[in-house]
């Protein structure tokens, strides 16, 4: 098993001001980046033309230090020349370290000629997709555009497929009129940016060092780890629990706000009342005591849903989550109450507490909602900072004294981390009731629940029709939850709040003659699921959504089956695209279903070692 890798706390140094005033590519600070920067940088061999206080000094040699470039010979690097299309094809080739192809006959007419020293580099970018072969010549000798280095750096990336998806973006700048959902990537990406008043110049040449800037950025966003690494433990997660060694941080699924309809008032029910799900189990002690022997920060999570009806004195019925949040007296019993069973629950006569609180508020909609649920984080936060309590993960009175975890330090307040709903792409409806900026500067942590997409009911023509085109979590649509929550204006402004959460779900469709039989999906576990794939099913892994399914014939009931569900490739593709937004964090749900197999022994790969690929990325 891993241990947690000590990277929690990496302190990022901040630019001059004078950095800021660049008008083109900003040097951007992250980890190894940073790490470089603290090394002596006459280990590496100096160009003679790059001075000590250019901007790019340290981007320059340190892209010497990867051997990604030497210059253009008697030790310079090139200050001030324009790029070729040559160059920079090599630079990326060299940045992704692909192996170098040669054969024997060029695919371009302009790169026929085996000993040019670009040969293999265009080659190469051509089979990995950074080129296509959509023109006779490849101009080797050419300055590269703006426009170009975008679209080869998404390609690079492995992105085309989704640039292709998002033909529905606005503008970025006012300058782009085509190619603009490559250059959206890019600038989201923080790779390349524009050059003032909104423009991008795409047609302009950029110089050496710009260039060498932006293979820095990409190196960061390809190689910076994940560095926070959450889950929940909730309904039914005890034989996973020695997961916890590897995480920083755990909400236990055991509270649910609901309406007592004995006592007519909202609870916070931690009990099997009312067949609560979320109720605090026998034997709770236990994972709570592994948590704190493996130094991990505890929180109790807070569900509810806005889906639930109340009934009120009036005999008139709202939606759970309204009637609390719009309601000053009742918002303040439920705040009370919150804080109360964080700084102390009982149960069995064992009394705990927690270092903080996940709030998760589900299927909140409207501006009034959204106002509201600020105001309630708001008040919140407010009790919270008054819980200084010094017996975070207490036991039968026994606590956690390690005092390097912030969240288990007695004079640090109490945690507040809030789920938020992914806002989906432009003409379709979504629980659009969560601020992210306002949230964003209220919580610790803000959990981006982007997944489940798939249709929960099919419609009767849909049956008819067959139609099984469910995936889990489609790049495009994470794509757009991510760009959302990190925007500059609208989105929590400190990336380092944000989490992505990766949800291990399962959608099957049974079909007969050509038409699904079932409106609702089935939902088998991972364990059923990996018995199926050691079988003689058909095996797809969709490059368009970056989701996996399978096919097969059931001969218990006749039916085709089609079914979709997460593997570690899709869960790797979906961390890789949190990177690249700068987002180091991670958060599961939930433990006891993350798929955590071995390959068989055996010629077929089926990629059920999903927890494996997680903690790589730590």
């Amino acid at each position: 098993m891993h241990k947690k890798i000590g990277l929690k706390r990496i302190i990022t140094i901040i630019l001059i001001p004078t950095l800021l005033l660049l008008p083109l590519f900003t040097i951007l600070t992250l980890f190894s980046y940073t790490a470089f920067a603290n090394e002596d940088i006459t280990t590496y061999s100096r160009f003679s033309d790059v001075p000590e206080n250019h901007w790019a000094f340290k981007a320059i040699h340190h892209l010497r230090s990867l051997k990604i470039t030497n210059g253009i010979g008697n030790n310079q690097f090139g200050l001030g020349l324009t790029i070729k299309r040559s160059e920079f094809v090599a630079f990326l080739a060299k940045l992704m370290k692909w192996e170098l192809i040669s054969p024997e006959k060029g695919s371009f007419a302009d790169n026929m000629d085996t000993t040019k020293w670009y040969y293999a580099f265009v080659e190469t970018a051509l089979k990995y997709g950074t080129i296509l072969k959509d023109a006779e010549d490849f101009r080797p000798d050419e300055p590269t555009t703006r426009e170009e280095m975008a679209i080869m750096i998404v390609r690079t990336l492995g992105y085309d497929t989704l640039a292709n998806q998002l033909t529905y973006l606005d503008n970025p700048f006012d300058d782009v009129y085509k190619n603009t959902e490559y250059i959206t990537i890019a600038r989201d990406f923080g790779i390349i940016k524009g050059v003032g008043n909104n423009s991008f110049k795409p047609f302009a040449t950029a110089k050496r060092e710009e260039a060498a800037a932006m293979m820095m950025r990409m190196y960061e966003k390809l190689n910076y780890p994940i560095n926070e690494l959450h889950a929940f433990y909730a309904i039914r997660s005890a034989h996973q629990v020695e997961m916890f060694s590897s995480l920083d941080s755990v909400g236990f699924g055991w509270s649910r706000l609901e309406y007592d309809y004995d006592t007519n008032e909202v609870i916070l029910n931690t009990t099997r009342k009312y067949d609560n799900e979320y109720a605090i189990p026998d034997g709770f002690s236990s994972p709570l005591n592994w948590a704190k022997e493996n130094n991990v920060s505890t929180q109790l999570m807070v569900y509810a849903n806005n889906d639930e009806l109340v009934n009120i004195e009036t005999e008139a019925s709202i939606p759970l989550l309204e009637y609390v949040l719009t309601n000053s007296e009742i918002r303040k019993q439920v705040i009370s109450s919150i804080v109360q069973h964080v700084n102390n629950t009982i149960k069995n006569d064992i009394s705990v507490s927690f270092d903080g609180v996940v709030i998760d508020f589900e299927g909140m909609k409207g501006e009034l909602l959204r106002q509201s649920f600020n105001e309630f984080l708001s008040e919140l936060r407010q009790e919270l900072d008054k819980s200084n309590d010094n017996s975070s993960n207490m036991i039968n009175g026994r606590g956690n004294d390690n005092s390097s975890n912030t969240a288990n330090n007695s004079i640090s307040n109490k945690l507040l981390y809030v789920t938020v709903h992914p806002k989906m792409q432009p003409g379709q409806e979504y629980f659009d009731g969560y601020d992210y900026r306002t949230i964003g500067e209220v919580a610790d942590k803000v959990i981006l629940m982007a997944h489940d997409y798939y249709a929960k009911k099919l419609n009767n023509t849909e049956m008819e029709s067959g139609y099984t085109i469910t995936p889990l979590s489609p790049i495009n649509e994470i794509y757009y939850a991510l760009k959302s929550i990190t925007d500059i204006d609208t989105g929590v402004q400190d990336l380092n709040k944000i989490w992505l959460q990766i949800s291990y779900d399962s959608v099957q469709w049974k079909l007969k003659d050509g038409k699904v039989i079932n409106s609702y999906p089935y939902s088998p576990d991972y364990e059923s699921i990996r018995q199926r794939l050691l079988t003689d099913v058909t095996m797809n892994y969709s490059n368009l959504y970056r989701n996996p399914y399978i096919s097969f014939f059931d001969d218990r009931d006749e039916t085709h089956n089609v079914l979709w569900y997460e593997d570690s490739r899709s869960v790797e593709a979906k961390i890789k695209l949190a990177k690249m937004f700068g987002i180091k964090g991670i958060s599961l749900w939930r433990l006891g279903n993350i798929p955590d197999y071995e390959e068989a022994d055996t010629a077929k790969k089926i990629y059920m070692d999903v927890w494996q690929k997680v903690i790589d990325q730590l």
